[in-house]
């Protein structure tokens, strides 16, 4: 009796010392204290923008040794911080995420003002993400002047026209918008500073900034222009931002491409505007992305004529080429502008798909076998998985304190346990003598009790 109490008090012991152990494996309290976020926050942005370049200067509460990205181009559109209190990046209009927006509350007397607008992340490190980086939209209110087409060549044509017109004194004059009384300095002043043409991609189903994909969208070409000059859409392209990935739109001649991704762009009524005329050339399209971006930009050059350009036939095209379906009257090319501009489209459907194969493509093993059917990640907090060690140490103890308890009992009994007599790693072959149990059959001793094997069966040790 005496030796089963001393098993009992060992057993007890034993139970003690490793819920002692698992307690003390759990995290201290001061590792498990949410830890205080320094943020260096943002307290002033200014923006100054033109026709060709966004800058925007961050004044930061301390000093900065971060980086402050376009979003999405944190390699290309960037700057660094000098650990000084402000940092700033100069953008291209025509990248970098930047786009050209209408304000819709705003009005600069009966047009609505334009403004740039990119989202901008200021990162605290120059090398880590952290969660105290921060995100910012910024806009740039655009001057009435920055959509000006500046054309030497079109200068040129309208000063000869004008001058042409001076001397003949025909009655087209009037007709056109142009004075009775010209003044050619100061007509043609006026006419190039109200000279405009911009781009605008607009939704057609909601008010909101961001497109999906397959959503339909509006693509237009805007342009303000004197009296005698022609113009049309030609070679249109969309990129990423930088010009690494690319799809031609349109062609030298203004034909589509392919017709599901960019459909021929058409114009609609002229406005005369005094010695102006405005136009707008329009094309309705389903909205599309490059896999690696959410910013779609769109770029197309604007060809300026004397008079009318040549219009092509796009959809008949013969073995001597396109057919002009409308000659100009003059159709010489004076110059050619780029006019350009970018949308956000997202494809919630299809980035799900894209995410699990970046997770793949960071996962070495994973790229070289492939995907695990049923492979998930099963996050536990500290606590938790301290409780869970625990658990399983106490599963693992009661196991061992019911063998032992159970050895014990039959050792006090007397009871003999089965074994087995037969070695695991005999043949099982029959090998032509007959025998049920093999070539070769080792026997051993039982562990449990003294007698051998081969008193148990009648027969001897087989060598």
């Amino acid at each position: 009796m005496s030796t089963n109490n001393k098993s009992t008090k060992f057993l007890q012991l034993l139970i003690v010392w490793i819920v002692g152990n698992v307690q003390c494996a759990s995290f201290p309290p001061s590792v498990r204290r949410n830890l205080p976020i320094a943020i260096n926050k943002i307290s002033e942005i200014v923006t100054s923008c033109d026709s060709t370049s966004f800058n925007v200067t961050v004044s930061m509460e301390h000093p900065f040794k971060g980086i402050l990205f376009s979003k999405e181009f944190s390699q290309e559109c960037r700057s660094f911080g000098t650990m000084k209190n402000s940092v700033s990046v100069d953008l291209p209009t025509s990248g970098c995420g930047v786009r050209l927006s209408k304000d819709s509350e705003d009005m600069l007397g009966d047009e609505k003002k334009m403004f740039y607008s990119v989202t901008l992340v200021v990162q605290q490190d120059k090398h880590l993400r952290q969660i105290s980086d921060q995100e910012r939209t910024v806009k740039c209110m655009v001057d009435t002047n920055v959509f000006n087409v500046k054309s030497k060549p079109m200068e040129d044509a309208l000063f000869n026209e004008i001058l042409d017109k001076k001397d003949h004194r025909t009655g087209r004059m009037k007709d056109e918008g142009w004075s009775k009384e010209i003044h050619p300095d100061v007509e043609l002043t006026e006419a190039l500073r109200a000279s405009k043409a911009w781009m605008e991609i607009v939704p057609i189903e909601n008010d909101e900034e961001a497109l999906q994909v397959g959503e339909e969208a509006l693509l237009m070409v805007k342009s303000t222009l004197p009296v005698g000059i022609g113009w049309k859409v030609v070679d249109c392209v969309a990129h990423d931002g930088l010009g690494d990935s690319s799809q031609k739109l349109l062609d030298e001649d203004g034909c589509p491409v392919d017709e599901g991704l960019l459909p021929e762009l058409l114009k609609g009524p002229v406005r005369p505007i005094v010695m102006m005329r405005h136009q707008e050339a329009v094309a309705k399209f389903v909205a599309f992305k490059f896999p690696d971006r959410d910013r779609l930009h769109v770029s197309c050059g604007m060809q300026l004529c004397r008079q009318n350009c040549e219009i092509y036939d796009c959809v008949n095209i013969t073995r001597t080429g396109r057919r002009i379906v409308e000659a100009g009257e003059d159709g010489e090319v004076l110059d050619r502008l780029e006019v350009f501009n970018s949308v956000e489209v997202l494809a919630p459907g299809i980035e799900l798909d894209e995410r699990e194969k970046d997770k793949m493509a960071g996962d070495p093993l994973r790229a070289t076998f492939g995907y695990f059917p049923g492979d998930r990640t099963f996050c536990v907090s500290p606590d938790k998985m301290a409780l869970t060690f625990c658990v399983l140490g106490l599963i693992f103890l009661c196991a061992v304190i019911v063998a032992a308890f159970a050895l014990y009992k039959a050792r006090r009994s007397g009871t003999p346990m089965p074994y087995y007599t037969r070695s695991l790693f005999s043949s099982s072959s029959g090998s032509g003598n007959g025998s049920a149990y093999g070539s070769k059959l080792l026997l051993q001793d039982s562990p449990c009790m003294g007698q051998s094997a081969a008193s148990m069966r009648g027969y001897g040790r087989i060598l």
